[in-house]
């Protein structure tokens, strides 16, 4: 996984969005709070989430994640 990292100076704007589903870790439904931050090319990029994503060994596979991922704008972030 190659992704750029932002720095904070890098985007315009930041939301937060919570957003539930299944968490393989612990085995359970959970609500996870996303960051997103705008850049000025009007993409929408994750910046946080604070679970253990990218660090968890269920990252790759992560249902719940993938699903932000999705509706996020791809171009960096975590």
């Amino acid at each position: 996984m190659t992704e750029t990292i932002l720095k904070r100076a890098d985007y315009m704007e930041e939301t937060e969005e919570f957003v539930s589903g299944f968490c393989k870790k612990q085995n359970q439904t959970r609500m996870v709070l996303c960051e997103f931050g705008l850049v000025g090319d009007g993409r929408r990029v994750l910046l946080a989430a604070d679970c253990a994503y990218g660090m968890c060994e269920y990252s790759r596979a992560c249902t719940l994640m993938a699903s932000v991922r999705r509706n996020a704008d791809s171009g960096g972030g975590i």
